[in-house]
């Protein structure tokens, strides 16, 4: 069973991007994105940033950014951080990234209610 917190800070902006490497240079787009996630996490209206790989394929990743607001996300599309992003990743795709853009006006942070886990019955 599942409790949880309700959480409201207006609408903010994920961003899901399955980004399509080639496969002979799956390292260097690994370094970029790694490199890119940490540079959005520090971003001004960045409320958090990961990359990772896709498990059992070879140079497929996703990118999943959460940002405070659209304003935050449009001024990040200003900073010279993006645009080394962009001009530094097309050479290393196969085909363009599939990105989706989700509007949250909600969140809702789950937690486990351990009370039944029979491992913590005494």
């Amino acid at each position: 069973m599942c409790g949880s917190v309700p959480r409201s800070r207006g609408v903010s902006l994920n961003v899901h991007a399955e980004i399509h490497g080639l496969a002979g240079r799956a390292g260097e787009l690994r370094d970029l994105l790694v490199e890119h996630a940490t540079r959005l996490r520090a971003a001004d209206g960045c409320l958090g940033a990961s990359a990772s790989e896709v498990l059992g394929e070879i140079a497929e990743f996703l990118l999943v950014v959460r940002w405070r607001d659209e304003e935050a996300l449009r001024a990040h599309y200003r900073t010279p951080d993006f645009t080394y992003y962009v001009t530094s990743i097309g050479e290393l795709l196969a085909r363009p990234s599939d990105v989706t853009l989700a509007e949250v006006g909600r969140e809702v942070r789950t937690q486990a209610d351990l009370s039944e886990d029979p491992t913590r019955q005494g």
